[in-house]
């Protein structure tokens, strides 16, 4: 299978004409997800409230042990 060229042209007409396309299905969704007002206020409270638990050395969430697979 031959792989497709384009030019840089037209990726970038590609890309412009993607980025201003109105969003559709799922993705119109998490748009107005986006835009919800209380969505992301919920998001801030959530991400506030694990800052708790996170040590600032090392910020990475550890998953719960029982999801971990057996050391056996």
């Amino acid at each position: 299978m031959e792989p497709c060229v384009i030019s840089k042209e037209e990726l970038l007409a590609l890309l412009a004409e993607k980025a201003n396309a109105p969003p559709s299905g799922p993705n119109e969704l998490l748009v107005r997800h986006l835009k919800c007002k209380e969505s992301r206020a919920l998001a801030e409270a959530i991400a506030n409230a694990v800052r708790q638990y996170v040590d600032p050395s090392d910020p990475r969430l550890l998953p719960p042990p029982e999801i971990l697979p057996p050391l056996a």
